[in-house]
């Protein structure tokens, strides 16, 4: 299945093809199982999934998914600035 999502903010985007300006842009991410995160219609989250060959955006079951909270900002900002490493 399929879920689209708004983007709110972009920390690691990699290769993802998302337009300019993040803020509010759409994004459709790929659902390949009954078991990947419930995402709740109006809600925000932390999500970390990763790329396919084609640039796609996936969420599988193992992804990490947690509801966002203002506190999390500062954290999130740090983990922005981190070098990512190469798999």
């Amino acid at each position: 299945g399929w879920a689209v999502v708004s983007v709110l903010s972009l920390y690691k985007s990699g290769g993802l093809g998302v337009p300019q300006p993040t803020k509010g842009a759409t994004l459709r991410l790929q659902l390949p199982c009954r078991l990947c995160p419930a995402l709740k219609k109006g809600s925000s989250y932390v999500l970390m999934g990763r790329l396919e060959g084609d640039g796609g955006a996936l969420l599988p079951p193992e992804a990490f998914v947690v509801p966002y909270r203002p506190q999390q900002q500062q954290v999130l900002g740090n983990l922005s600035k981190k070098p990512c490493r190469e798999t």
